[in-house]
């Protein structure tokens, strides 16, 4: 049974005016560790995208794909970094 009446439960199983347990304080500033790994996530999806687009380059004799792949691991990379700040 779902609802908000008695008896009834929540779907998502918890108390909405209850704050969530992995909220942080705003105020508060984020730990370095999330600006490494903000950093890794930018270099790796660079080096990871730019070896696909080379590969790819290299098979179909388009040398240029290197450039497009590390600019859509930049694109990629900021996406889940801006996915990643705003969530939490």
């Amino acid at each position: 049974m779902t609802g908000d009446g008695p008896g009834g439960t929540r779907p998502e199983g918890r108390d909405p005016s209850q704050p969530r347990p992995e909220a942080r304080d705003p105020a508060q500033p984020r730990p370095a560790s999330e600006g490494w790994a903000y950093l890794s996530y930018l270099i790796g999806g660079m080096a990871l995208y730019g070896l696909v687009g080379w590969l790819i380059g290299r098979w179909t004799g388009l040398p240029w794909l290197v450039g497009v792949g590390m600019v859509l691991g930049l694109a990629s990379a900021v996406a889940l970094i801006i996915f990643r700040v705003t969530r939490s």
